[in-house]
């Protein structure tokens, strides 16, 4: 293909994997992301061999390097294990899982690339030349070659396929972060880790769990979830039609069913103590799937614009698989821009759209699956 750069909409995983694939082979690309800096991100992802593998020859190193540094427990003398009969539901989730730091793998991933920060899509124009960037810094791009990279509120796709729906699955779920002192961290989390990176536990319908993020000074980053089945109309916690702005505004009615789970073990009972979560870093999340029909991404091929990872095919944050998923289509995506230009990358929808299918049901699955429903 020409040398007219690659326009990627977002540096998430998926953006920045598909810029360090057309890096290695020789295409220029630019990435353009809404945030003023690059996101601290600190909090682990579970990645796969299918995934991690192909991106570690990408990336120049071997496997060992590529894990020892990037594990959330890395500093604390760990490789990010995961241990499958710690968790309620593993899934996919197998010995050679392991989970990662988000922050420390974009970081990695960024080297080498031209990341143009605090510029946010306004919108995109269809002109006869070809299509136009709107960033709300003013600055006008046009681009032979679109890729919409920015993540399951993709402005992208809103801006050109806005009657595309996102499915809200009936659970609740809550998350948060917490500075845990070294000190208490090794005598009540240690024992019960036993050489993983992440547990969970079940009490009732709910799923308890708990990982490691990553070590800083004297404290261990902690990360929680809470997560359960929506009990009906009247259940308090489900709130679908929330805005995204609203997953701050977390209700005192949270805080009060966390104080009713009596008779947990350590060290679930000290990271779902109702007092000491409230001090916590707690966000409100809605499980979302997020499918772009194949006529509008056909529609929209013609027209130069592209989509992959969770802008066109966004799963639930548990259950799902979206950190692998947006890697394999950055690695894919380049191989074809590589080999078939932008032109070929229509025929690429169409070998990798069913595993898109698959993995929305799947991900549904695995959600019902995790809380015996």
């Amino acid at each position: 293909m020409s040398q007219q750069p690659v326009r990627i909409i977002g540096a998430g995983i998926g953006g920045l994997t598909l810029g360090r694939c057309l890096l290695k082979y020789g295409i220029p690309a630019v990435i353009y992301d809404r945030l003023p800096s690059a996101a601290l991100h600190n909090y682990g992802v579970t990645l796969h061999a299918s995934s991690y593998i192909p991106l570690v020859d990408i990336l120049g190193l071997d496997e060992f390097t590529f894990r020892r540094r990037l594990a959330v427990d890395g500093s604390l003398g760990g490789s990010g294990n995961i241990n499958p009969k710690s968790l309620i539901y593993p899934g996919k989730v197998s010995s050679t899982s392991f989970r990662a730091h988000r922050g420390k793998l974009e970081a990695l991933l960024r080297e080498g690339l031209d990341v143009q920060w605090g510029h946010s899509l306004e919108e995109v124009k269809d002109t006869p030349s070809g299509m136009i960037l709107c960033l709300q810094n003013g600055h006008k791009v046009e681009s032979a070659c679109i890729i919409g990279a920015d993540g399951p509120h993709s402005n992208t796709r809103k801006s050109l396929s806005p009657d595309t729906p996102s499915h809200v699955l009936p659970y609740v779920a809550f998350n948060g972060k917490r500075q845990v002192e070294r000190v208490l961290f090794d005598r009540v989390y240690t024992p019960a880790f036993q050489g993983t990176s992440i547990i969970e536990r079940k009490h009732g319908d709910v799923v308890l769990n708990i990982a490691i993020n990553g070590e800083q000074g004297d404290a261990v980053s902690m990360n929680w979830i809470f997560s359960r089945p929506a009990r009906g109309s009247n259940d308090t916690l489900y709130k679908p039609n929330r805005p995204v702005s609203g997953a701050t505004d977390i209700p005192e009615e949270f805080f009060k069913e966390i104080a009713t789970l009596h008779g947990l073990s350590q060290p679930f009972r000290e990271i779902f103590d109702a007092e000491k979560m409230r001090t916590d870093r707690v966000l409100h999340w809605l499980m979302r799937t997020v499918l772009v029909k194949r006529r509008e991404l056909r529609a929209l091929a013609d027209r130069g614009v592209f989509f992959m990872g969770d802008s066109v095919h966004a799963e639930p944050i548990l259950g799902g698989q979206g950190a692998n998923s947006a890697i394999i289509d950055g690695i894919e995506l380049a191989k074809c821009i590589s080999a078939c230009g932008s032109g070929g990358i229509a025929s690429w929808y169409e070998s990798r759209y069913p595993a898109w299918e698959n993995g929305s049901s799947e991900s549904e699955e695995a959600i019902a699956m995790m809380h015996g429903v």
